[in-house]
């Protein structure tokens, strides 16, 4: 179910509710996918689970998020750590009455830390309720990523994002040129400050673009199947 879809009365009373609360970004993805790429992406692994998990409750992706990395490129928009926890913190207050367990995930790796700071550090403020975080990546789909791209997946805004975006917003996603260069990075975000390493604000360190729509369509089936079966696990 999605919350924006609810009435006030589909709620039953005294009856508690499992919420996810998924995070994307609005932020630069180069010169080839829009700034809303990460919340495009959350939006469709969202789609695609709340297909499978109709006892979940899925919030709308928070699109403004921690993104001070991209600081330099035009259009970037952040809010702080401390702005985030807060929003967080204000959204599980909100829903406190009728939650049983709130679970935040992001499609965007600036995410990730906030979201598991607030898990651990906020999980004894909501009794009676269980604080999650699920990461909807992992090792096992990197390994099938690369090899299905013969290379390395890109830290940002590269091969699979694009691959990705093609299946979801065609419209608003550009393939780049063969001969459309390439800088290797050795820490692109070493600095938090992307600008500081790649002018374009593409981070991909695979040799070649390899873009197709149908490795995005197998990528993001993979993500949806992991994300699902974690969902699955915390209820089990």
């Amino acid at each position: 179910m999605f919350l924006e879809e609810m009435k006030t009365t589909d709620f039953e009373e005294g009856k508690k509710y499992i919420f996810v609360i998924p995070t994307g970004s609005t932020e630069q993805h180069g010169p080839f996918l829009p700034l809303g790429t990460d919340s495009y992406i959350q939006d469709a692994i969202i789609n695609g689970a709340e297909k499978q998990l109709t006892e979940f409750i899925f919030l709308p992706t928070m699109r403004i998020t921690c993104s001070e990395e991209h600081e330099g490129f035009a259009g970037s928009v952040w809010i702080s750590l401390d702005t985030m926890e807060r929003v967080m913190n204000d959204i599980c207050k909100s829903l406190e009455p009728y939650a049983k367990k709130f679970i935040f995930t992001t499609a965007h790796g600036g995410n990730i830390e906030v979201l598991k700071r607030f898990v651990e550090k906020h999980k004894n403020d909501f009794p009676n309720i269980e604080l999650h975080y699920v990461d909807p990546d992992n090792e096992e789909i990197e390994e099938k990523t690369v090899e299905l791209i013969g290379g390395p997946v890109e830290d940002h805004a590269g091969n699979t994002e694009i691959s990705i975006m093609l299946g979801i917003r065609n419209d608003l996603t550009m393939i780049p040129t063969k001969d459309y260069p390439k800088k290797i990075l050795d820490n692109a975000f070493k600095t938090n400050r992307l600008k500081d390493f790649s002018e374009d604000g593409i981070a991909d360190n695979h040799p070649d673009w390899v873009i197709d729509e149908s490795h995005g369509e197998k990528i993001l089936d993979w993500i949806v199947e992991d994300f699902v079966d974690s969902l699955k696990k915390i209820v089990s």
